[in-house]
């Protein structure tokens, strides 16, 4: 059926809006770019994130002791050349063990903090966009969640189905997905009323369309300050665990280290000093990043 003139003008009208008002977030991108050059404390959080995950990456290459290498001729000895942090009290040599921990806490910090990322941005736009039912019962599941102390399911969750490091992230990912999905179903709510939304919709562009290629995009710049905020939550959360006796025995992470070593605090205090500053420096440096990706993307920072 031919198109009326009044009909081609809308159209034309619809999909100008569409093109003009689909990626507004690149004004939050461009603001955060300038912001890494301007505040210095998210600037330093981002070079000790990328020197952190360097150093764990790169472990072979930086230590000279198997971390797991137990000799007992030299238990418990103070830093040294040799030992730059000292042996724990089975001779271990402790910067190898920091080091290789390293892996173990960041992926404990990035691979839950993703998942929970995932599920709640899905649920948090299915919750905003479809609305009423869908909502209500996404929202419910999001309370109940919220309604536990974080620390005491994510127990929980571990005495019920076992400590093991897979375990560890199922219980972590359940933990963080609920603050997700609200930020995500508020922010869905205020866009979907927006002129390119309805644009899209008068073009006859479908739901799912919508929201991957005009809502979802939109949410991009406060997802990325979620993600690196979750993540020190994470490695919190797991030493946090550790240290209570219900993390993974087999994963050598920073937080097991301190677990471990806290019986011989003030005989060998380096023991626990080395993989505590570890978790503290990592911790620090994402809350400046996250912090700086935050004001960079907040309206009331830039009046």
């Amino acid at each position: 059926m031919k198109k009326t003139g009044k009909d081609a003008y809308t159209a034309k009208l619809a999909k100008q809006a569409l093109e003009a008002e689909m990626l507004p977030e690149a004004d939050e991108f461009k603001s955060m770019r300038i912001m890494l050059r301007t505040n210095w404390t998210a600037l330093l959080g981002l070079v000790l994130i990328l020197l952190i995950a360097a150093l764990a990456l790169a472990a072979p290459l930086v230590t000279r002791c198997d971390p797991e290498a137990i000799d007992l001729a030299h238990m418990r000895q103070p830093p040294s050349a040799e030992h730059w942090f000292g042996t724990d009290d089975l001779g271990r040599d402790v910067f190898s063990r920091v080091v290789y921990g390293g892996r173990t806490s960041l992926m404990i910090g990035f691979v839950p903090s993703l998942i929970s990322l995932i599920l709640g941005t899905t649920l948090g736009l299915l919750a905003g966009y479809a609305g009423k039912h869908v909502d209500g019962l996404i929202m419910r599941l999001a309370d109940i969640v919220l309604a536990f102390p974080s620390l005491l399911l994510a127990m929980v969750v571990m005495y019920t189905l076992g400590a093991s490091l897979l375990n560890m992230f199922i219980a972590l990912s359940i933990i963080n997905w609920a603050g997700t999905a609200r930020v995500v179903r508020a922010q869905t709510l205020s866009l979907k009323e927006k002129e390119f939304v309805e644009a899209g919709r008068s073009m006859g562009v479908s739901n799912a369309m919508i929201l991957l290629r005009h809502i979802f995009p939109n949410c991009v710049p406060n997802l990325i300050v979620l993600f690196t905020l979750d993540i020190p939550g994470a490695i919190m959360w797991e030493s946090s665990m550790s240290f209570l006796g219900v993390g993974d025995p087999n994963a050598a992470s920073w937080g097991l280290m301190v677990s471990q070593g806290k019986q011989y605090a003030y005989m060998c205090p380096w023991v626990i000093l080395a993989p505590g500053l570890a978790i503290l420096i990592t911790v620090m440096a994402f809350n400046f990043l996250g912090d700086g990706l935050r004001d960079a993307i907040d309206p009331y920072m830039k009046t």
